[in-house]
């Protein structure tokens, strides 16, 4: 069976999820804590609060996750950056006037410089402030026995505001990273000169170099300060209308009591994607024995904002998904494009990692918008239409999945 032919009232019913869905959004944009929906948030909290009373209205079991999450963790992490660059930094100045101890300090100032490097990439971002976080997980049991699942998925934080754009951003990153090569590479050297291990002409002027690398370990402070972690974006494509999506095509089902013969439907709503997506990586951890019990299909709802750019990209292990996905794209009259946007981090790769077959059903293009992770990502990306499409694609996939064979 197709999802289309459910019901008499198909174009109908969906229509008016999809209205409630823009609706509902739009109202929690306007009247909601929408600027403090970032990780630990009381937006987030208020968003979640309100969609899981829904969900319990939809579902036979809905199942809160709590967490912890490094709400500090960028900041910090470029904060330890940027003390052991300055100790670096120190050593490789005093080596300069204690010649004697030079060996010894240039040792010291090289371990300093490996621990730059693991600070960049965020190994001490950890010891910052844990913050509560909750994921919620909804299931909409199957008519008899399941033997698949399909968890649809969105994020309920935004992202980060920051006081710097992103192209200014990934420049003092560069520098940085520079910066703690340069480090590497002057201890390393000056070390073997120092051992009489590598000669060469002029070996004997390395030693300046301390003064001018100077100027490197203060990037990592100005990162450190580019973070709001009070607040964020507005995030109405990413990922308010994912959320709102998810749960409207399980509104569907529900207000239609309709069950599919052996797939469960479940919502998963989870939060941190902006802290290295804890909140997936979580789930995927706590809910490993679930997840390989049945097979399971996890689509990402992620940034549904139009139907111009509107695409659906499967992990390495969604192969026969990808058919599913075709099939199901005719049955709910949806055209799919071809855009990849490699520049987004979603959340489909920590469920990659469980074994499942993961899609992401998304309306970002190849080229990155200008409203992406910005304050123009507001209510003026909520669209009927690709909200619609993804609650028909969702169904329709669902429906799919269900003649699957079970192995």
């Amino acid at each position: 069976m197709k999802a289309y032919e459910t019901s008499e009232r198909y174009v109908g019913k969906v229509r008016e999820c999809c209205n409630y869905a823009v609706r509902s959004a739009k109202n929690f944009v306007d009247n909601g804590d929408n600027g403090r929906r970032q990780p630990g948030g009381n937006g987030s909290a208020q968003l979640r609060s309100i969609l899981q009373n829904d969900l319990t209205n939809f579902c036979d079991e809905v199942v809160e996750e709590p967490f912890s999450v490094d709400q500090k963790a960028y900041i910090v992490s470029n904060l330890i950056t940027f003390i052991f660059m300055l100790l670096a930094a120190a050593l490789g100045i005093v080596a300069y006037y204690l010649v004697e101890f030079s060996g010894v300090i240039i040792i010291a100032a090289l371990i300093f410089s490996v621990l730059s490097l693991l600070a960049f990439f965020g190994a001490f971002g950890g010891t910052s402030k844990n913050m509560e976080n909750t994921n919620v997980y909804a299931k909409r049991h199957a008519a008899s026995e399941a033997t698949h699942r399909i968890i649809l998925e969105a994020n309920l934080d935004a992202p980060y505001k920051r006081k710097i754009n992103r192209k200014t951003e990934v420049i003092l990153k560069g520098v940085t990273f520079l910066g703690i090569l340069l480090y590497l590479v002057f201890d390393v050297v000056e070390l073997l000169t120092k051992l009489s291990i590598l000669q060469f002409s002029g070996d004997q002027f390395v030693m300046y170099a301390a003064f001018v690398l100077v100027i490197f370990i203060f990037f990592p402070l100005v990162l450190s300060r580019t973070v709001a972690i009070g607040s964020s974006y507005p995030g109405v494509a990413d990922n308010l209308s994912g959320c709102y999506t998810a749960c409207g095509a399980m509104r569907y089902l529900s207000e239609m009591d309709l069950r599919l013969e052996n797939t469960e439907v479940c919502v998963l709503l989870t939060d941190s994607k902006s802290n290295k997506s804890k909140g997936a990586k979580t789930f995927v951890k706590e809910f490993a024995s679930d997840l390989s019990s049945i097979d399971t299909t996890v689509l990402c709802l992620d940034s549904i904002y139009s139907t111009d750019s509107f695409n659906i990209n499967t992990s390495a292990k969604g192969r026969s998904l990808s058919k599913i996905i075709d099939s199901a794209a005719v049955s709910a009259e949806v055209m799919l494009t071809d855009h990849t946007p490699k520049y987004h981090k979603g959340e489909a790769k920590a469920f990659a990692k469980s074994g499942a077959a993961v899609a992401t059903i998304s309306s970002l293009p190849d080229a990155v918008p200008s409203f992406y992770r910005s304050s123009e990502d507001d209510e003026a990306n909520l669209s009927v239409r690709a909200v619609e499409a993804a609650i028909k694609m969702c169904l329709e996939i669902a429906y799919a999945k269900d003649e699957v064979p079970t192995k």
